[in-house]
């Protein structure tokens, strides 16, 4: 009927009920709240990033304890090395400088020592290959036998195109005692003919990373697809069994983060075969690679049943 009000429902004589300015704190304490999530976020954001920042840029030696076996991850510092009580220098054949720092946060030299051995101290880069092939080509670097590694690693490509020159110049790799060989490192390791790693020796993996163009083995801030990173995953193995060294150890670095470094432990070393006093025998092609079955569907024979049965294919499919 006309000038006839309906009653309040429940939820509006409850809104009425409240006293006045109540609704209205309300909603200003969830904006305070929501505020202050955000700033909380960012601020965490920023200390996490400040933090990375650190890790990849500091140039100073950082105090660790030494791993033990089931205590091997350790944070990867890709432009210095660890530091601890029980570690000394490593002695670098033909080089007299620092061992830290800005020799090893720059671009990888290389220094002819006597009796067949150099040195190769600093960071991996793109074109640290070509720079390898030169050093070698030279006349006064005829004679090196003996490759002494002292690395925070780099770039992956080179370490590898680096590995297979040493090898096919029959040129062993070591680790001196106390040395750092991390990251892309221990695949050129692997390309010596024969490998030794000194006591205190830091050999150390980690999963693959991409890297910016504008520096080279720092983390970028787009990830590669995962196909990309699986091939660049295989490249590594199939390295390391070509190079008579168990792919298996690539298993550590694929379960460790970029930001950490999983230490080998010297009985890994020799299990992985990292370690080769002597060089294989000529028969000796590496560990067998895994081989898998491919399979096709079929009916069964007897009863015509369409559920799938594994047939060995004549040959692989991609």
């Amino acid at each position: 009927m006309i000038g006839e009000e309906t009653p309040p429902g429940r939820l509006e004589r409850l809104v009425l009920a409240l006293p006045e300015g109540s609704v209205l704190r309300l909603v200003f304490m969830v904006l305070l709240a929501v505020a202050a999530a955000i700033v909380t976020l960012d601020y965490q954001d920023m200390a996490e990033n400040a933090a990375e920042r650190e890790r990849t840029s500091r140039a100073e030696p950082l105090p660790m304890r030494p791993p033990q076996p089931g205590d091997q991850i350790r944070p990867y510092l890709p432009k210095t090395m660890p530091l601890g009580p029980d570690r000394g220098e490593p002695t670098l054949p033909g080089y007299d400088g620092p061992v830290e720092g800005e020799a090893l946060a720059a671009p990888m030299r290389f220094f002819l020592g006597p009796n067949g051995e150099a040195s190769a101290i600093g960071r991996i880069k793109f074109g640290t290959a070509e720079t390898l092939r030169e050093f070698l080509g030279q006349p006064d670097a005829k004679d090196v036998r003996t490759l002494v590694l002292h690395s925070p690693g780099g770039s992956v490509s080179d370490a590898i195109a680096m590995a297979r020159d040493l090898r096919s110049q029959a040129i062993s790799t070591r680790v001196p005692d106390d040395g750092y060989c991390a990251s892309a490192c221990p695949l050129l390791f692997a390309g010596g003919l024969t490998r030794r790693a000194g006591e205190g020796a830091w050999v150390g993996v980690h999963q693959v990373y991409a890297v910016s163009g504008s520096e080279p083995g720092l983390p970028s801030a787009v990830d590669r697809s995962i196909a990309e990173i699986q091939a660049t995953t295989a490249e590594c193995q199939s390295l390391l069994a070509e190079m008579g060294a168990d792919p298996a150890v690539w298993i550590k670095a694929m379960q460790t983060p970029s930001a950490s470094l999983y230490v080998l432990t010297p009985e890994e070393l020799v299990a992985y075969r990292m370690v080769r006093p002597l060089p294989d025998g000529p028969r000796f092609i590496g560990p067998p690679a895994p081989t898998y079955p491919a399979f096709s569907t079929k009916p069964a024979a007897d009863n015509g049943d369409a559920e799938a049965t594994a047939q060995p294919a004549a040959s692989s499919a991609i």
